[in-house]
C-alpha cells in the first residue's frame, strides 16, 4: 500500500497527473450531484459541516493510528479514504495542502477594498512524505531508518527547518552529539522557533562542552624543580 503511493507521490510528474485526476473526479461527482455512501461517523460529521481545517484535524487524529498494528490498517485506511472523499466533494478549491500544522483562515481581507478573498494555502513541502515516515520511525526508535528518510528529505527540501531538527534528534540518539548540535543549529538558523531544536539544543550544548583543564602544577622558583 505504501510503496506504490510513494512511487507516485515522489515523482513530480506522476503526482501532478494524480492530483489532476482527483480534481476531475471531484468535478464529475459534483456535476452529477451524487451523495457519497459514508460508513464512518467521522466522515459523516465532516460531510454535514465541511471545512478544510476540520478535515485536516480529523486526518491528524487518524493517521497516527493507521499503522500501529496490522489488524487496524484497513479500518483506518478506509476511514481516511472517506475523509478524503468528503474533502474532494465539498471543497471548491482543491489545493491538497497539508504542509503546515497551523490552522489557516479560509479568507483574508483586501487592504485596499476591505473585501475578503480566499487565502492562499501554504505551500506543501516536497519532503512531506519523508518527514512523516521519519517521524513514524522515530516513534518506533528505528533511528537508522529515520535518518535515511531525513537524508532524502534534505535533498528534496534543503531549507526546511524541521528536517534538520529531526536529523539532530536522530543523531543525538545515535550518540553523534557533535553532528546533532550542528543539525539543531541549522534548524534554528532557518526557524528560530523550531520546537524540536529548541527542546534539545541545550542537551547537546552541555554534552559537547569541553572540560576545563586543571591548573598546571609548578614547583620551585619560576617553575624550577617541577615534578
Amino acid at each position: 500500500m505504501v510503496s506504490p503511493a510513494y512511487q507516485v507521490l515522489n515523482s513530480d510528474r506522476d503526482r501532478g497527473e494524480y492530483l489532476a485526476t482527483l480534481r476531475m473526479f471531484a468535478q464529475t461527482k459534483k456535476q452529477k450531484q451524487e451523495n457519497p455512501t459514508l460508513t464512518a461517523e467521522l466522515a459523516q460529521k465532516l460531510y454535514r459541516i465541511p471545512h478544510e481545517i476540520t478535515y485536516k484535524q480529523y486526518v491528524d487524529q487518524v493517521t497516527p493510528k493507521q499503522y500501529q498494528n496490522l489488524d487496524s490498517i484497513l479500518e483506518y485506511t478506509e476511514l481516511l479514504s472517506e475523509l478524503n472523499l468528503v474533502y474532494l466533494l465539498t471543497q471548491n478549491s482543491l489545493a491538497f495542502s497539508t504542509g503546515s500544522n497551523d490552522p489557516v483562515s479560509s479568507q483574508s481581507a483586501n487592504p485596499d477594498t476591505g473585501a475578503t478573498k480566499p487565502a492562499q494555502p501554504p505551500a506543501q513541502s516536497p519532503a512531506l512524505r519523508n518527514l512523516n515516515m521519519a517521524e513514524l520511525f522515530i516513534n518506533k526508535k528505528q533511528w537508522s531508518d529515520a535518518l535515511k528518510e531525513l537524508v532524502t528529505a534534505e535533498k528534496l527540501d534543503p531549507n526546511n527547518a524541521k528536517v534538520y531538527a529531526l536529523k539532530g534528534l536522530v543523531q543525538m540518539n545515535q550518540n553523534a552529539i557533535a553532528i546533532a548540535k550542528t543539525s539543531f543549529q541549522k534548524a534554528l538558523k532557518l526557524d528560530p522557533k523550531e520546537p524540536t531544536a529548541l527542546k534539545h539544543i541545550s542537551q547537546v550544548n552541555v554534552a559537547t562542552k569541553l572540560p576545563e583543564k586543571p591548573p598546571e602544577k609548578k614547583g620551585g622558583l619560576f617553575g624550577w624543580g617541577k615534578k
